[in-house]
Order: C-alpha cells, then structure tokens, then sequence
C-alpha cells in the first residue's frame, strides 16, 4: 500500500469570476442604479408604450378573426353548414371504425405465427410511427430470429 505524503496542502484557487462573482454583480447594480438616477430615460413611458402595443396587436388579431369568421358565415347558407357538418361526422365515424377495424386485425401478436418461437421487439419505421399517428394507437414492431419474421402489434392508447 502506497504511503501518503505528509505535508502542507496548497489551497485550491478559484477563478477570479468565480471568487468575486458577488461582488462584481454589485458593482455593477451599484453602477446601473447611479447611471437611472442620474439620466432621464422615461423607462416607464416605454415599458407602457410596449404593453399597449402588445394588448392591441392581440386585439387587432382577435378583431381580425372574428371578421374573417362572421364573413365565412354570411357566405353559406344555415343548411350548407349543417350539411357540412354531417359530411365531416361521417368522415369522422368511418376514421374511427377503420381504426378499430385495424386493431382489431394486427392486435393479437404474442409468438411467431409460422414458427411458433417468441418474438422480439425492434425499431419501428418511420411508416410504423406514421401508421401510430393517424390511427391514434400505439404500434410495436417485431421480429423473429429463427424464421426473420417482421410483424407489427396495434393496441390502443
């Protein structure tokens, strides 16, 4: 077993940022409230001009869209819009019956199919991803190693 060296230990020196961080934050605070005494900036007339521009530009963007809503609506008809409206319902319950459908079909994956060995999780393909976007689902792809089996396993999220 190595023997320590006895002797003094030479103190760690920090960088100087480091050692007088407090002190130099305030010198510069001490600096920065002489500089606003001493000059008139009006800080206040901006920081007032800024908020107004803010809250107006929101209110000019709000202003715009209900417009531009109000004048979509003075275009159709109360029965173009009701019509509208049952197209995209049903749109919307042919989606959600082809995503059950399609969990129904690839929901069962558990051992290879033609071997019958356990299967192993892989990376999915971007198609894989994509396919777990538009389906609302969670998609797990796997492989066999005895037979290269590629299958994927749809559940619901």
């Amino acid at each position: 077993m190595a023997k320590k060296r006895k002797g003094i230990a030479k103190p760690r020196h920090q960088p100087f940022l480091v050692e007088y961080s407090f002190e130099i934050k305030v010198v510069i605070l001490f600096a920065l409230g002489i500089f606003l005494l001493v000059e008139e900036l009006e800080i206040k007339h901006y920081i007032y001009t800024f908020i107004r521009l803010i809250f107006f530009s929101i209110g000019n963007g709000i202003e715009w869209t209900r417009d531009s809503i109000l004048f979509l609506i003075k275009q159709f008809e109360v029965s173009d819009i009701v019509g509208i409206s049952l197209i995209i319902y049903v749109i919307y319950l042919i989606a959600e019956r082809w995503r059950l459908r399609m969990i129904e079909r690839f929901s069962e994956l558990s051992n290879c199919p033609e071997c019958g060995e356990s299967l192993n999780r892989i990376r999915k393909s971007w198609q894989h991803k994509v396919m777990g976007f538009i389906y609302w689902t969670s998609v797990k792809h796997y492989h066999c190693k005895a037979c290269s089996f590629k299958g994927i396993k749809l559940t619901k999220e």
